[in-house]
């Protein structure tokens, strides 16, 4: 759940601050889309081994941070406190691109007369935010809390390419689908792997009916 967490929330509020960033005029735009969107290319198996390469003890990453700290090895997926959060950084940062770009089709969609009227009348950036734009982005944004919620339950390849003993350590980045994995693949132990396929399907069932209804809420 704490990743759960990790890899919703902040991914809601900041690819939506980086799409409504992209979303104005400024010098080189366009490669700077480009860049902040490469992430999404590769596939996550990619993504995860390369991160797993940076992220070594002795690796690029603690080169940057361990002088701050004065340190010269930083055990970024041994740790169990760590790598819950290195496994959320890593998550974000892949997800973050992609949901921004939802975003930006979005707005999009905004009447640009709209956020201009508001200008005329007097209204603040924060006033055209929170009462014209935002309520016109709530069919986006029940799109982008349920693809999120979804992949997020569903969390699996960074957790099993970069974690010690898939899902460690001491099972501190065990998900459903590691989960499901150990118990069918490893234990052999079939009835509560279903069981817990069962399991994620309805609690990913559950968040996205209760997702969807309230985005028909008036």
């Amino acid at each position: 759940m704490l990743f759960v967490f990790g890899a919703t929330v902040p991914v809601w509020v900041l690819s939506l601050w980086l799409a409504l960033r992209f979303d104005r005029c400024f010098a080189s735009r366009n490669i700077w889309k480009s860049l902040f969107f490469s992430p999404v290319l590769p596939p996550l198996v990619v993504v995860a081994v390369i991160w797993k390469v940076l992220l070594h003890p002795n690796g690029l990453v603690t080169g940057l941070v361990g002088p701050i700290f004065g340190v010269t090895e930083i055990r970024w997926l041994t740790d169990p406190v760590l790598s819950r959060l290195v496994m959320i950084v890593v998550n974000d940062w892949t997800m973050i691109p992609f949901f921004s770009m939802i975003w930006l089709a979005g707005l999009a969609g905004v009447p640009d007369d709209l956020r201009r009227a508001g200008e005329l009348d007097g209204a603040s950036d924060k006033q055209i935010f929170f009462l014209i734009t935002l309520p016109l982005l709530k069919p986006t944004a029940v799109l982008v809390a349920a693809l999120s919620t979804i992949n997020a339950f569903q969390a699996f390849v960074l957790q099993y390419e970069m974690t010690p003993d898939r899902g460690g350590p001491a099972d501190a980045n065990l998900t459903l689908g590691l989960l499901i994995l150990k118990y069918g693949f490893q234990y052999f132990r079939m009835g509560e792997a279903a069981a817990a396929s069962v399991l994620l399907f309805a609690v990913i069932l559950l968040v996205t009916a209760a997702q969807l209804w309230l985005g028909r809420q008036k």
